[in-house]
């Protein structure tokens, strides 16, 4: 079904207008790709396996992606810097790039599908494994919209699931290195076995921070992130990150 997933509902009828808008606008990002150089790198990493293979439905990425950038504003706004963490492919970077802005991403450095697809795309990269507690590298700039989609680096299916005390340094490491005044950070969940896209407890930590919060989406700004914590949360905060 276009518009529900094998697990929770993905769009609703009210996106049918971003989605018939996101199909157009990844339709002319697909016809702006040199199509024969995408079939020569898909042809280099065709036995690799699904961790490669999911990216090869170019148009499905496209609309999903041009999706993504859509309710950000991003197909309306004016020029902004757009930063992807564990970009991947770099589809959402190039529809982001189509649209007029300019972008990097931030992923592993020895994944050369990869490397091969932001080439091809003509996008700038950090070769970079984001782990918990750990600082981003220096990219010596600082963006309008920071991004990350379908995270796996908070411990994705695994029993080092990040909890309030790593995202909070995370948060606090974007916000203090990288986020321009004013800028947004939008995150999108991976669902977790018997938990859901995030547990209560981080929920509430973002409620905390005015986000908004949809389908896995958490999205919000930086005047946000450190003004609206309550004393319970502070302490919850507190006493995770400590040391």
């Amino acid at each position: 079904m276009l518009f529900a997933n094998s697990g929770r509902l993905q769009y609703s009828i009210s996106d049918i207008p971003n989605f018939l808008r996101a199909r157009t606008l990844a339709a002319k990002a697909d016809a702006s790709i040199d199509q024969a150089r995408f079939q020569e790198v898909i042809g280099r990493h065709a036995s690799e396996g699904y961790d490669s293979y999911k990216y090869f439905d170019k148009q499905l990425w496209l609309r999903s992606k041009m999706m993504r950038a859509i309710e950000l504003g991003l197909d309306k706004s004016a020029y902004a810097s757009v930063l992807d963490l564990g970009c991947g492919a770099g589809y959402f970077l190039y529809c982001c790039k189509y649209l007029g802005h300019d972008v990097h991403g931030i992923d592993l450095p020895d994944y050369p599908f990869y490397r091969d697809m932001i080439a091809l795309f003509g996008l700038s990269r950090t070769g970079f494994r984001i782990e918990a507690y750990k600082n981003l590298p220096a990219i010596n700039r600082r963006f309008d919209v920071i991004t990350a989609h379908q995270i796996c680096f908070n411990g994705h299916k695994t029993e080092s699931l990040w909890g309030i005390g790593e995202w909070d340094f995370f948060l606090g490491d974007l916000e203090e290195n990288y986020l321009n005044p004013g800028g947004i950070i939008a995150l999108e969940f991976n669902e977790e076995p018997s938990i859901g896209f995030y547990t209560r407890e981080l929920r509430t930590y973002f409620e905390s921070r005015s986000a908004r919060i949809f389908r896995g989406r958490v999205i919000m700004s930086r005047d946000n992130l450190r003004s609206q914590l309550s004393p319970a949360t502070s302490r919850v905060v507190a006493a995770a990150t400590a040391r």
